[in-house]
């Protein structure tokens, strides 16, 4: 036989599981709007029951329901594929920006760009070439070829900039890498803490864990393993990052660029002198943003230098042939005065870009007009320009082993076209994984995402349950008083 207060335990146990079914609901509803917040569900199982002998044999008397666990909607296979999948979205998004400064630098087509100024130049060479001898028209062509100079070296130089910016942006990052990984070590301390048992679940840790692996898989990529503990173990190309409840720190080092002398970052783990060869994520596109010679600063700096080096060569080599109005030749237009381009190597932290002015003989205020070579032979006038014909051609038209067997307009402009083509390629690429990635996160938010018409259901099913054990509760109470106090003595 049961005992006689067996019932009131049934309902007691009844109103708990109840009462805290419901305080979860208004977890739910509360976190419904928190970013990484998966919805909990109380599992309730029933307890074991007791034994009774009737008539015909033992019977199972049901003695309520308890609470198992109370446990968070995730599906794993989703988790892994959104930090997969983040890590080339942090990466086509960094390359998108870097390449848009790029475009910024050049501004093509534009009326202050480098081609609109190579044109002028050019045109200034054309009008030298019908009128040799007018002082107004070599004062253009001089004043043209310092606009060259000035528009190739700014240029250069927002580019260095960029790089400057770049190693600042992968140094922040790095700081943050190692702030993330290391609250991700403290909560694997935390939840093994309190998952030691296997019998409780630290779902809101668990929660906060995973939004912080969401933040390091678009920095960089990631494979992220769970052990037996509950711990999670992330590698970064081959770098152990976290390993149960310790991280591994990340730090930048210093190396400058030989050419250009500019500064590098490079990402190492501390301690050690090995640059990590990161292969995805915001990190890996800020490096290839910085040094990809097809795709990044360095690779169009290499362009820029290669029309500086035939500024400072092949042009040269045109000007040096012709003749100034004092019938003196062999004279550079650009770079230094008696300097042989043809056999001239930069030195460590120069480059042809560095090295690119207008003669200083030219530019002299005096007699430096004197020194534009306009003509071929020392024994024409004043008026003649056929030298100047040829500079114009070497400019614009003639195909030059230096620049890819093409003509430096050609050059420049397959430049401007290829800069337009990758930054329309990563655009496009970065606007579908963006696709992929809110599909996956709608697969996410399907499983782990709170709906509020299912937990207004459930608040109203908990809530009529919890009033319906009440009114049980009730019911005892009046069948135990009536017992209690109105049975017992005989002729009442």
């Amino acid at each position: 036989m049961s005992s006689t207060f067996g019932g009131l335990n049934i309902v007691g146990r009844g109103l708990t599981a109840q009462q805290v079914s419901l305080e979860t609901v208004g977890h739910n509803i509360a976190n419904g709007n928190t970013v990484g917040y998966s919805r909990q569900s109380v599992n309730l199982v029933t307890t074991n029951p007791q034994s009774g002998f009737g008539a015909n044999g033992t019977y199972q008397t049901g003695t309520g329901v308890n609470i198992s666990s109370i446990t968070r909607a995730r599906d794993t296979f989703v988790d892994k594929q959104m930090w997969k999948e983040s890590s080339s979205l942090g990466y086509g998004q960094t390359m998108e920006y870097s390449l848009g400064k790029i475009e910024g630098v050049f501004q093509e087509p534009s009326d202050t760009g480098v081609q609109t100024v190579l044109n002028q130049f050019w045109t200034s060479l054309q009008t030298l070439s019908t009128n040799a001898s007018d002082e107004g028209t070599r004062t253009t062509v001089r004043q043209r070829g310092v606009e060259v100079v000035n528009a190739i070296q700014h240029a250069g130089q927002q580019l260095q900039d960029l790089v400057t910016d770049i190693n600042s942006t992968l140094e922040i990052k790095v700081d943050d890498i190692n702030q993330i990984t290391n609250e991700i070590s403290g909560l694997n301390r935390q939840i093994v803490n309190v998952e030691t048992g296997g019998t409780d679940h630290a779902n809101d840790l668990r929660d906060r864990r995973d939004t912080l692996v969401d933040q390091l898989s678009k920095m960089v990529n990631i494979v992220v393993s769970e052990d037996k503990t509950g711990s999670y173990n992330i590698q970064t190309s081959g770098i152990p990052l976290v390993i149960d409840s310790t991280s591994q720190k990340l730090t930048t080092v210093s190396t400058t660029d030989p050419t250009y002398g500019y500064a590098i970052e490079n990402v190492v783990a501390v301690g050690s002198t090995q640059s990590i060869n990161f292969t995805n994520g915001e990190v890996k596109g800020l490096l290839d943003g910085r040094d990809s010679k097809q795709a990044g600063v360095r690779g169009y700096l290499d362009q820029l230098n290669t029309v500086s080096q035939f500024l400072l060569q092949d042009f040269n080599d045109v000007h040096k042939a012709g003749f100034g109005t004092d019938n003196i030749s062999g004279r550079n237009f650009f770079g230094a005065d008696g300097t042989d381009y043809t056999t001239w190597t930069p030195s460590d932290g120069e480059s042809w870009i560095s090295e690119l002015k207008v003669n200083s003989l030219i530019t002299d205020p005096v007699n430096g007009l004197s020194k534009i070579a306009a003509k071929t032979l020392s024994t024409q006038g004043r008026a003649s320009g056929d030298n100047a014909v040829l500079l114009g051609n070497r400019l614009k038209t003639d195909i030059r082993p230096i620049l890819g067997d093409a003509s430096l307009d050609s050059y420049y402009s397959s430049l401007i076209a290829t800069l337009g083509v990758q930054s329309q390629d990563i655009q496009r690429q970065t606007d579908n994984q963006q696709t992929l990635i809110d599909q996956i996160t709608n697969w996410r938010e399907s499983t782990a995402g709170v709906n509020m018409d299912e937990e207004m259901t459930n608040m109203i099913k908990f809530q009529k349950g919890y009033n319906a054990a009440a009114r049980v509760m009730t019911t005892m109470d009046e069948m135990l008083d009536k017992l209690i106090n109105s049975t017992g003595t005989v002729g009442r």
